[in-house]
């Protein structure tokens, strides 16, 4: 299946973002709590612009200055350097200089087993196109230093396969069949031509250097490991992953191979299949920017096959910055030109007139009614729960950030744009090369998240926990999805043409539960067979702010909250607007708002001291809902406001209060 068949059915998430870029920031809430004067704690609102402004990694062709001297090595040590015609060997460990131009030669590493050697390019161009340009053939580990304030370039002009284009004989750009590592402050510009721009078969490692790597496969590989330190880095890929790791095995010392790690730098990834891909884990943290372009969003990317060869090129991509939509612990404003403008949202219609920006009209990804959420057959996004490759048809997978095992995140801040899902773990049974499953986990503990997701937003095949950060999932088909769903902290918002969080069943051995502890979280979906919440067990709750509004009013098997088993809620506060299937059990005090009708606007909840204890704020509209908070008193009347007009009023007694006659409820807690 080749690509440019798939560009129109991923404009929406394109416009999404356009609309995003033409607005500098949003808001974005932080909480204070003050005592009411009739002794209730209510949580007051400090709203705040953010920019969202995306950083891009500096180019290294900003540095482009013309080479054309003569070729020289130069090193202190002595007979590490032999020539034969265009090909220079270095023999033995130091330090060599490489200036001026060679074309059509070869920089060849052919030293000890225990030699280390550094190769510092000051101005230097290196291009060949019957093996790879810099080819380290045999050392213990060499590392590549730019020089400051130098330009450098290399280009595997190979175009296709030969004798001696093996492996073993080089299958990059910059190819090292030992430890790799880039270094230096200045400019590095590498072309991958035949296959992969840069790779090492054990360790690769980047610090410091700017360095732009375009490459017909991979752009980044490091079979065992790639760690990125620091440094400006761009990594294009026509026809295969971003950065990349192949082997998942355990080394002689113990040590997990296939460990993408990523602790710094400003890092702009364009795939036109996955944006990372990891044999084992992604583990992400400290300062830094990651901007993930996959498939028709970036615009490098040419025809797929399935065999990973084709020709051809697609040209949609949309960069630039997404916007925010933010909130607090119980108060809440949205950002309505990402919600209530979203596909299928209230907004629906021509997204403001941004109708095939694009390149072609706005697919549907509503995908009709029916189906099966449980993580089958997806109606207009076919696709399975385990899904390894593009659940958008293809055989290839075109993911923001995929691992086979595990991804971790507690720092950065991190753009996605994908076809398929933004962040996945992968959990398939014997996919290690030790034999073992893959573990499926993904856990937040920081960062700043942006996802705009032709299918998830995130997904993990077992278990997803958020303990802080923020994330905003501008689009997607399913928002947050895995078996077990744990929700700690953090800021959390999501907009899905299906469910906005789901828990699965996936292994038929665990019993999905969407768990949420603390955080706030904001679920918004289109209209039709969705649910803002949707779990194949139970929901869960015992602290934070949930908001929830479903683009379904017609409650039973679609709305705000769909359980197969029980809604439970003993702490925080939970407003779930839409169709009503259940009401919580054995929970702090409820009350279910039927037939009431929920449009844009501030909405204040007062107690009859005219203290607010709850408010919200919507954009779009909705139908039903409840209520249920440890913040509601029995024996207290409280008023619901939208701007100053009352829409409902009650006396709280024990339990959920009020009647729905589109789905069951249960009683409170007495």
């Amino acid at each position: 299946m080749i690509k440019l068949n798939k560009i129109k059915r991923n404009c929406i998430a394109a416009v999404i973002l356009t609309m995003c870029l033409m607005t500098a920031g949003c808001a974005r809430n932080s909480t204070s709590t003050t005592t009411a004067s009739g002794g209730e704690t209510t949580i007051t609102s400090d709203i705040t612009k953010e920019d969202t402004d995306v950083t891009h990694a500096d180019d290294a062709e900003n540095y482009r200055v013309s080479i054309t001297g003569d070729f020289t090595v130069t090193s202190d040590t002595s007979d590490g350097v032999t020539q034969s015609g265009s090909v220079y060997t270095i023999t033995k460990a130091g330090e060599y200089t490489v200036t001026g131009l060679l074309s059509e030669g070869q920089l060849i590493v052919d030293a000890g087993d225990e030699d280390e050697v550094t190769i510092v390019l000051n101005g230097t161009s290196i291009t060949c196109s019957s093996g790879s340009p810099i080819y380290v053939k045999n050392a213990s580990k060499v590392e590549i230093k730019s020089e400051e304030n130098s330009f450098n370039e290399v280009i595997d002009n190979r175009t296709e396969a030969t004798e001696d284009s093996s492996d073993d004989a080089g299958n990059a750009a910059i190819y090292a069949t030992c430890d790799l590592k880039l270094v230096g402050k200045g400019a590095l510009v590498v072309t991958g031509n035949y296959n992969n721009g840069i790779q090492s078969k054990d360790d690769l490692s980047i610090k410091n250097v700017i360095v732009k790597v375009t490459a017909v496969n991979n752009a980044v590989k490091g079979n065992n490991a790639v760690d990125i330190e620091s440094g400006n880095i761009i990594a294009i890929s026509a026809k295969g992953d971003g950065i990349k790791t192949s082997n998942s095995n355990i080394s002689n010392k113990g040590n997990q191979k296939g460990i993408v790690t990523i602790t710094g730098g400003n890092i702009d990834v364009y795939a036109a299949c996955d944006g990372i891909d990891a044999a084992y884990v992604v583990d992400i943290s400290g300062d830094g920017n990651l901007n993930i372009y996959t498939d028709t969003y970036s615009e490098y990317s040419e025809e797929v096959t399935s065999s990973g060869s084709s020709s051809g090129t697609s040209t949609s991509r949309n960069s630039s910055a997404n916007k925010t939509a933010s909130a607090n612990t119980v108060s809440y404003v949205a950002a309505s030109d990402t919600i209530a403008n979203a596909p299928g949202g209230s907004g629906g219609g021509n997204m403001g007139g941004m109708d095939g920006q694009n390149g072609g009209n706005a697919p549907d990804m509503n995908g009709g009614s029916g189906g099966n959420k449980a993580g089958g057959n997806r109606p207009g996004m076919p696709g399975d729960f385990n899904k390894s490759g593009n659940s958008s048809g293809q055989s290839y997978s075109t993911k923001g950030i995929k691992a086979e095992s595990e991804i971790n995140i507690s720092g950065f801040t991190i753009n996605i744009s994908s076809t398929d899902d933004g962040i996945h773990a992968n959990s398939d049974s014997g996919v290690l090369e030790t034999g073992e499953d893959g573990k499926g986990t993904i856990v937040i503990n920081g960062g700043s998240i942006t996802i705009s997701s032709g299918d998830d937003g995130i997904h993990a095949d077992k278990q997803l926990d958020v303990n802080d950060g923020y994330i905003n999932v501008v689009t997607s088909y399913e928002g947050l999805e895995a078996i077990t769903i744990n929700l700690n902290g953090g800021k959390i918002y999501v907009y899905a043409t299906d469910d906005g969080i789901n828990a699965c069943t996936g292994d038929g051995k665990t019993s999905p539960i969407v768990n949420v502890t603390g955080g706030y979280i904001d679920v918004t979906t289109a209209s039709g067979d969705t649910d803002g919440i949707d779990s194949n067990g139970n929901y869960v709750q015992t602290g934070g702010f949930v908001l929830v509004k479903s683009g379904s009013s017609s409650g039973n098997v679609s709305g705000s909250i769909d359980v197969d088993g029980t809604v439970t809620i003993t702490g925080g506060t939970c407003v779930a607007l839409g169709g009503v299937c259940e009401t919580p059990v054995n929970s702090v005090n409820a009350y279910v708002l039927s037939s009431v009708s929920f449009s844009s606007g501030r909405y204040s909840l007062k107690n009859s001291s005219d203290d607010e204890v709850i408010s919200f704020t919507v954009d779009g509209s909705f139908i039903n809902g409840w209520i249920c908070s440890d913040t509601l008193v029995t024996g207290t009347s409280y008023t619901l406001y939208r701007g100053s007009d009352s829409i409902a009023d009650w006396t709280q007694e024990s339990g959920t209060m009020g009647a729905s006659g589109t789905g069951g409820f249960g009683g409170g807690r007495r």
